[in-house]
């Protein structure tokens, strides 16, 4: 263990309160909290509850709060992740709160540029992009940039890299986390934040690294995950319909798409509930719809036979190279039979289709 910082200012009147649970993170729980010290913005309070590591974690933490003032640390039994989120959240004292996770790295700007962001915006909480490390899989998350957008992306995934965003402590302590909704508590959270109005943004930059390692999520908490995250979108999916006054009807033929089996068993009723978002979204919003619709009709193409010809009705206008591009990749999952369950449809994801 390597810890450098030393930092005697005393934060009585902070302007960022920094959420960071632990929970046996020793392995990288250095690299993370070095991460948050460094910042340019320096006018923050770091609060980490441990919650119940048996690892080396709390002799890290008690290291920190020895060395550097902002760091105020609970040690405690475990309760998990939902109730220690919500502690922290009550303990803030900031005008803002910021997440972080104990493996990933926060950049040196973040948030001094979230901060002038949310700023420049008026929003409520500002998320930002991702850069993956850790694996092979060094992707950069490029995650919607307005608020229109950002909530029809909610209708298919969750819109925010959790550890990356910034929002009013005061909202946040009204909605607070749901323990009911745990593996999925931060979708819920801007389910029910994008019902209560919260104006979002993400800044259109890597500020934060997130790192991909094994020991993150269990088949077991995978699956539980994956059911929540669908009743969360039933959820809302019901709401932006009641808003547009669009019938609820035919969104249970979507959300079926979205499950593990992608079952169809009326894609007339799939065309019309995209075709209906479509017509109520503009720019970035309109794209968000469109490009998850691609992805939802890559599910289907197997046994939908006139697929190609669906897809491209609501693509008129589209470029000649990528919409060619596009129809053969439908082609060839429909002739095929190239089906989303399938280990080829998972390699064909990783080369072209995601």
């Amino acid at each position: 263990m390597s810890i450098s910082h030393s930092q005697t200012t005393n934060v009585t009147n902070p302007e960022i309160s920094v959420v960071l649970p632990v929970y046996n993170g020793e392995k990288y729980l250095v690299e993370a909290i070095d991460s948050i010290l460094a910042q340019t913005f320096t006018n923050f309070e770091l609060i980490m509850i441990d919650d119940g590591s048996t690892d080396g974690s709390q002799q890290i933490l008690r290291e920190y709060k020895r060395r550097d003032s902002r760091v105020r640390v609970i040690v405690r039994e475990n309760r998990g992740l939902a109730t220690t989120l919500n502690d922290s959240i009550e303990m803030a004292g900031g005008a803002w709160i910021a997440r972080m996770d104990q493996d990933d790295i926060s950049l040196p700007h973040r948030f001094e540029k979230q901060l002038q962001w949310l700023e420049k915006t008026g929003a409520d909480i500002a998320g930002s992009w991702a850069q993956r490390f850790g694996t092979s899989d060094k992707r950069t998350v490029r995650l919607r940039q307005t608020d229109e957008a950002i909530k029809m992306e909610m209708l298919f995934c969750s819109p925010f890299a959790h550890p990356s965003v910034m929002m009013r402590t005061a909202l946040v302590k009204q909605l607070r986390y749901d323990k009911a909704w745990e593996k999925a508590e931060d979708y819920d959270l801007w389910e029910r934040a994008a019902e209560a109005s919260w104006r979002m943004t993400n800044v259109p930059e890597v500020l934060l690294l997130y790192r991909v390692h094994g020991s993150q999520i269990s088949t077991t908490t995978s699956a539980r995950q994956q059911q929540l995250t669908l009743q969360i979108q039933r959820r809302y999916w019901q709401s932006v319909f009641e808003m547009m006054r669009l019938d609820p009807q035919l969104i249970d033929e979507v959300l079926n798409i979205r499950g593990a089996a992608a079952v169809i068993s009326n894609m007339d009723a799939v065309d019309d509930a995209l075709a209906g978002l479509l017509q109520y979204s503009h720019g970035e919003a309109r794209d968000a719809i469109l490009s998850h619709l691609t992805r939802l009709y890559f599910r289907v193409a197997a046994d939908c036979p006139d697929i190609v010809s669906r897809w491209s009705k609501f693509f008129p206008g589209s470029g000649w190279r990528e919409t060619v591009s596009t129809k053969v990749k439908l082609w060839l999952l429909r002739e095929f039979r190239i089906r989303p369950n399938g280990r080829c449809f998972e390699s064909l994801k990783k080369l072209y289709i995601a």
